[in-house]
């Protein structure tokens, strides 16, 4: 039977991660990473998940359905976040899933949604699922080569390492992209990782890959790209629709990257354009996770 829960707060204003940018627009990854918590949380002390049942995603997407109030202001403002929970595959009262939607309103204004699936491992089965990954994960993993020399991000050379304003953040330990391996067919091909000790980003010891990794690899990979190839500028390019397919678990010291592919960019109806992309993400020549994402340009 379907459970209904509301969270309130003010959208942060001094983050470290979640302010860090050209301050164009509040961060989705915090409602994203909102939602994540507060499901977490329910399951656990609500629909009496044990602990240690560890929560993996099955899919997850994201919508920003009113673009006006998602643009900062330098007023505080306000959040809240309806959300809606199903049981999915229940046992002796206990669910194995979770089924999450959530309606997102900034100062009262209905503009974002956000769904998952939830999946509730017992131990013996993660443990199982995740060797054998690695394992196939292990045979197939080839060393990273040198980034692209030629490649160019906003017209100039690229540099060793990714610049944060080309992915939209003033941080180099926010950005969990580097410049391409290759671009092989028009496809870009990243490595994915993160500064260690990273509050949001970083996996624990021994864990896997965090599902917050994912969404901002997509959306700084589809930037470098969309930058590059039609010209966006991520300083006002905004992700407004991202939808994720989870298919294994990524080990967080192993090599992950991400292959990105634009289509043509379109015009909304006032003439902004947008352009969508494809993602996958890949542990040697596992797929772990597949994506589509669209960015705005709102200037």
């Amino acid at each position: 039977m379907e459970q209904h829960f509301a969270l309130s707060a003010e959208l942060p204003s001094e983050h470290e991660t979640f302010n860090d940018g050209p301050g164009t627009f509040h961060d989705l990854l915090f409602v994203a990473e909102t939602l994540r918590q507060a499901t977490h949380f329910v399951a656990h002390q609500y629909f009496r998940v044990p602990a240690e049942r560890p929560a993996v995603f099955v899919s997850s997407g994201l919508d920003v359905l009113d673009l006006a109030p998602w643009r900062r202001t330098g007023r505080p403002a306000h959040m809240t976040l309806d959300i809606t929970l199903a049981p999915v595959d229940v046992v002796n009262g206990v669910p194995r899933g979770l089924d999450c939607r959530g309606d997102v309103a900034i100062d009262g204004v209905s503009c974002g949604s956000a769904s998952a699936r939830l999946q509730f491992l017992m131990p013996q089965v993660y443990r199982s699922h995740r060797a054998a990954g690695r394992q196939e994960s292990l045979r197939s993993t080839a060393p990273l080569v040198r980034p692209l020399a030629a490649m160019t991000v906003a017209g100039q050379e690229a540099a060793l390492a990714v610049r944060p304003e080309s992915v939209g953040r003033d941080d180099p330990r926010n950005v969990v992209v580097g410049p391409p391996l290759w671009a092989p067919y028009g496809e870009f091909v990243l490595p994915v990782a993160c500064e260690p000790g990273h509050k949001v980003f970083e996996a624990d010891s021994g864990g896997h890959v965090p599902g917050p990794v994912f969404l901002e690899a997509s959306r700084q990979a589809s930037l470098l790209a969309a930058a590059e190839l039609h010209g966006l500028r991520p300083a006002h390019a905004m992700l407004t629709r991202w939808r994720a397919a989870f298919r294994g678990f990524g080990d967080a010291d192993l090599p992950l990257t991400c292959t990105v592919a634009t289509e043509d960019p379109v015009r909304d109806g006032t003439g902004r354009p947008s352009v969508h992309t494809r993602l996958a993400f890949s542990q040697g020549s596992r797929v772990l996770c597949t994506a589509t994402a669209v960015l705005l340009q709102d200037c």
